[in-house]
């Protein structure tokens, strides 16, 4: 109610009628709840149910004899017989106010025959707050059911005077604690009813869903119905007979169902109480059971029920296992139509972050890479050469590292979440890469070194084109040497960063603007164990080992194992030497000091050796890797950015081989030799002294294979078996096998100038597909292609696809990602299938087709004539 209304009616009462005395009668109690925020200048407001009429009478007569008195009394009038007040009431006023008046005038409503409505609603208008937010949407042309809904609104507190609003937060209102409960009314239904709008409310799903419930229509009954519906209307089967019968019937109004749990499941205040509830109903159904006599090809469609998720992946699962590869094609397809709806792009509803359909999913995609580029390769490995071979696994082969170890990456989160559901998966990659893969690998490769021939590879450790990791200060760094200071140079060494990562953080770095990355291989030294490796990418003349137990490597004549005594051995070239963590804990100010005196920085990282040539945490090499990953970019942007680095090369000292399976017995290589040869002993290799010959391992000279002065021995294991199983069994280095010598040299450095437009990151375009003018049937089909492939700078892009009516959703919204690497255009196509609301169109107004990023900003917008009832006439 309008306080100041009141207050302006009762001012004008006291100057115009000269009376000093107003009694205001209020049978209704319509102004009860706002009395007290009534305040009147020089009048005093008295309640004559809280005195008692003998004290008044006194006061007023014998009392106060001028002041100013507003009497209000909430009941009717007393007869003048029992009125105590009646002798005053004749020389005063008797006000009193007709509130659906007042009402109609606050509202500013046109429609002077809607009094006795508003007075029916009188429960509604006691409250202020209620009545003042109601005012925010009502509008002078309104009806009384456009009044209801808005007075629905104004109860659940919904975003906009909508049905859908109002629904979303009265289902809501039920949903406490991360439970839905059904069975206790909710604060807001319980206002509903005592407000009177029950009735108002159930018209609200009569006239949008068909729903009709003349026994008892109830919540969990409408539920019920419009999850059914969904199921129904987006199922490419016959909907099985023990739930069909929820299905509303209202042929016209059932496609309405769809687009509210659409439009509920991207509404981003709503969707984990869309989530709650649609467990609570799928367990009542007991779609689990349900889903089992339908084939995933009529469900792909369907969003409704999270069952239907797990159902489709463990199908998805079951399939990749006996495809064919003509029928991997079609799996991808339907992983990436699940991807893109509703249970893989929203939070889950639980506490965590990552969304695990999408990693499973993603799992999945993995397995199939893996298992196709098997088929490729179904015949084994056969190159001319060790150096055909060694080109082969930089140009491809390390894929099979890569999908073995994302797979894994993958498959590991699930796990930790509790779910199995890739085990069986997890058994068929092992049989792919450990049982297949590897030992083919090994096969192939290990005739390179173990064939004593004129031309044999161990004999000269040489790839023409390729350098040699003892090379590496020679090749890389000495010739950035000359100029200025501006041209510093940054080396980071990250211990066991194998080649197949380096690939993946190349094309994370060639994503970034402004940022180039180019990736080439190095032939490592052998055997590849970390001192070794690490004193090889220092400058020196000479690489040999120390006259001691230990063997230890010198360059130089100059001890090469420790941070300080790399740091004296650069220091000769105005360079020096710190470990990743102090450097990147520094402020950038702090870092530029530290860097400002050298040419040469060498940053030491350790992640992956650390983690995986432990027994006890080698379990989680493969998510060391990923940190790695992270770290290492992490530390190029740092660089760049903070201390005006130009360049960064990112290398390591070896790589290594990591398998799930559990290493057996014949893994094991067994040894009949004099010990006391032996200076260092490790899973992969035996260094020492007159080692000599043996059939059962590889041969060969850290003089030839490390460039040593000092002639050292080696024996190594053949292809991936192991001398012990101390310090763990799963992660080794220090053999031969390709994923162990192919050392990655990452050169990232900042593009200029001319360049900086290259660089330049953006997502690919879309373009709909024919023309799409006027709209004639409830179900349109746009087709819509993507306009580039997928680069490294040229990104995936994810749009929300709808229909609306200036900004207001008039149909479901879906969501698709177009990120096809594809040179073909037809492969670059989607199809969106989009359902219309239920309602009135004027078919001379424009609607609009509108592609959103998922941020909300829009892409496009197409305009269109929405003309239905042209449709119906053919």
């Amino acid at each position: 109610m309008d306080i100041n209304q009141v207050k302006e009616t009762l001012e004008r009462i006291f100057q115009e009628k000269k009376k000093r005395i107003v009694f205001w009668y209020d049978a209704e109690r319509e102004f009860d709840e706002i009395l007290t925020s009534i305040q009147l200048d020089n009048t005093t407001i008295l309640r004559l149910d809280e005195n008692s009429a003998l004290e008044l009478k006194i006061k007023l007569e014998s009392g106060d004899t001028t002041g100013k008195y507003v009497l209000y009394a909430p009941f009717h009038e007393p007869p003048p017989e029992d009125d105590w007040l009646f002798d005053i009431r004749l020389y005063s006023y008797t006000f009193h106010a007709d509130k659906a008046s007042i009402i109609l005038k606050e509202l500013n409503l046109e429609n002077q025959s809607i009094r006795p409505y508003l007075k029916k609603r009188k429960a509604f208008f006691r409250n202020q707050d209620r009545l003042n937010r109601l005012k925010k949407w009502v509008k002078p042309d309104d009806s009384q059911d456009d009044i209801d809904l808005k007075m629905l609104t104004v109860i659940t507190r919904a975003g906009q005077p909508e049905p859908f609003s109002v629904l979303m937060k009265l289902f809501d209102s039920f949903c406490l604690d991360g439970k839905f409960n059904a069975a206790e009314p909710s604060t807001l239904w319980t206002e509903i009813e005592k407000l009177e709008l029950k009735p108002s409310f159930w018209r609200l799903p009569a006239q949008i869903f068909g729903y009709i419930n003349e026994d008892s229509p109830n919540l969990s009954d409408l539920l019920l119905r419009i999850f059914v519906t969904d199921l129904s209307n987006n199922l490419k089967a016959e909907l099985p007979a023990s739930i069909s019968h929820f299905v509303i019937q209202s042929s016209s109004q059932a496609m309405n169902s769809s687009v509210f749990l659409s439009q509920w499941r991207s509404n981003i205040g709503h969707f984990k109480n869309y989530n709650l509830i649609s467990r609570f109903i799928a367990k009542k159904l007991k779609i689990d059971e349900v889903l089992i006599s339908l084939d995933i090809e009529s469900l792909l469609e369907v969003m409704t029920f999270e069952s239907v998720e797990r159902r489709i992946i463990g199908v998805l699962r079951d399939q990749i296992d006996k495809a064919s590869e003509n029928e991997y094609l079609k799996i991808q397809t339907d992983i990436k139509t699940r991807l893109d709806g509703y249970w893989t792009t929203a939070d889950s509803g639980d506490d965590s972050q990552t969304n695990l359909y999408k990693t499973v999913y993603h799992a999945l995609e993995t397995a199939i890479k893996l298992f196709e580029l098997r088929k490729k390769y179904d015949a084994g490995f056969s190159y001319p050469s060790a150096e055909d071979m060694f080109k082969a696994y930089i140009n491809e082969l390390f894929l099979f590292d890569q999908h073995y170890r994302t797979f894994h990456e993958l498959a590991n989160k699930a796990d930790l979440a509790g779910w199995d559901v890739l085990k069986s998966l997890r058994e068929s990659v092992e049989d792919c890469y450990s049982g297949w893969f590897m030992e083919q690998l090994s096969l192939k490769w290990g005739d390179f070194l173990e064939t004593r021939t004129a031309d044999n590879f161990l004999d000269k450790w040489k790839i023409p084109f390729i350098a040699n990791q003892y090379d590496f200060f020679d090749n890389y760094i000495n010739p950035t040497l000359t100029g200025s200071f501006r041209n510093r140079l940054f080396v980071i060494i990250s211990d066991a960063f194998r080649f197949e990562a380096a690939e993946e953080l190349t094309r994370r770095i060639n994503g970034k603007y402004r940022l180039k990355a180019e990736l080439e291989p190095m032939l490592g030294v052998l055997p590849g164990y970390t001192a070794l490796g690490m004193a090889s990418l220092l400058p020196h003349k000479s690489i040999s080992f120390k006259d001691s137990p230990n063997a230890d490597v010198i360059l130089d004549e100059k001890p090469a194992g420790s941070l300080d005594q790399r740091a004296d051995i650069l220091g000769k070239f105005n360079g020096t030497a710190i470990k990743a963590d102090n450097l990147m804990s520094m402020s950038k100010d702090k870092g530029r000091e530290f860097v400002k005196p050298h040419r040469i920085i060498y940053i030491y990282h350790d992640q992956i050796d650390a983690i995986g040539d432990k027994a006890v945490s080698e379990s989680n090499t493969f998510e060391a890797v990923r940190k790695t990953i992270d770290e290492l970019y992490a530390m190029v942007r740092f660089i760049i950015n903070s201390l005006n680095g130009t360049k960064v090369i990112i290398t390591a000292d070896h790589g290594f081989i990591y398998q799930e399976k559990t290493p057996e017995p014949i893994d094991k290589s067994k040894m009949e030799m004099n010990t006391k040869d032996a200076v260092k002993t490790h899973k992969r290799f035996i260094l020492g002294k007159n080692l000599g010959k043996s059939d059962k391992a590889i041969s060969g000279n850290t003089q030839i294979a490390s460039n040593t002065v000092t002639s050292m021995d080696f024996l190594l294991p053949k292809g991936t078996n192991r001398f012990n199983f101390v310090g763990g069994a799963r992660f080794f280095h220090g053999g031969a096998m390709l994923q162990e010598i192919v050392i990655p040299v990452i050169t990232a450095y900042e593009m200029k100038g001319k360049h900086l437009e290259k660089s330049e990151v953006r997502q690919v375009g879309v373009s709909l597909l024919g023309s799409y003018k006027k709209l004639v049937t409830n179900r349109p089909i746009y087709k819509i292609i993507q306009t580039d492939a997928v680069s490294d700078r040229m990104k995936p892009i994810t749009l929300k696809v709808s229909l609306r009516d200036g900004n207001e959703l008039i149909s479901n919204e879906e969501t698709v990602t177009f990120g096809s690497r594809s040179s073909s255009m037809d492969e670059r196509q989607k199809s969106v299938k989009l359902a219309l609301k239920t309602g009135s169109y004027d078919n001379k107004k424009e609607y609009y087709l509108v592609l959103r990023n998922v941020d909300d900003t829009e892409y496009d917008r197409i305009p269109l004539i929405i003309d239905i009832a042209f449709a119906n006439d053919f």
